[in-house]
């Protein structure tokens, strides 16, 4: 090959201002345009990720909060077991038609107070019965059916003497039972309050 023949250095110069349009156009249009491919690629991605992750978060979001509107459905009905304050007068109330309706003598009631228990509180009380097995089994069975949540624990039984029986001027009454009875209620701070999504 001949360097001084004009084809040549032509042919030579027009591979060099070939080679040199490849390598402007690479470092200033390819590349730069490469890298933002590259970043929107990536970017892209991200995107793609994050919507199918907010895709499964949406799916559980229902189902949670289909579970949440089960447990606060049985919620509410607890709720109306347990009511807002303490309700002496309706516990006295409904102790005494129970002990009416049964024939058994309640001869003694002692406040013992109020205790908070998780989200709600307990009103106790000890309570003196006297009457047969049958009808103090009958108070327990009445007591068992109020209208709100009340817990008898802590019995005892105690057969009278015949002493004791004439001083009551009744054979029937052959038995003592104490007992402490508790009911519950929610204190306003600790009741759930409805969400909404």
């Amino acid at each position: 090959m001949d360097l001084r023949d004009s084809k040549n250095q032509k042919l030579i110069l027009g591979v060099l201002i070939l080679f040199l349009a490849v390598y402007l156009w690479h470092n200033r249009y390819y590349a730069p345009k490469a890298q933002q491919i590259q970043a929107k690629q990536i970017e892209y991605e991200g995107i793609l990720t994050n919507l199918k992750n907010v895709e499964l978060k949406a799916k559980s979001f229902e189902s949670l909060k289909a579970e949440y509107e089960n447990l606060l459905e049985k919620y509410k009905r607890v709720e109306l077991l347990l009511p807002e304050e303490k309700q002496v007068p309706l516990l006295l109330t409904q102790l005494h038609q129970a002990a009416q309706t049964t024939e058994a003598k309640i001869t003694e009631i002692v406040p013992k107070g109020v205790s908070p228990i998780d989200f709600y509180s307990g009103d106790s009380y000890s309570i003196q019965v006297t009457g047969t097995y049958h009808k103090v089994g009958s108070l327990f069975a009445s007591i068992a059916n109020f209208p709100f949540i009340a817990n008898v624990t802590n019995v005892t039984f105690q057969g009278q003497t015949e002493q004791q029986q004439k001083q009551a001027q009744s054979g029937e009454n052959t038995l003592t039972a104490k007992f402490e009875l508790t009911n519950y209620f929610i204190r306003e701070q600790d009741r759930l309050k409805r969400i909404n999504f």
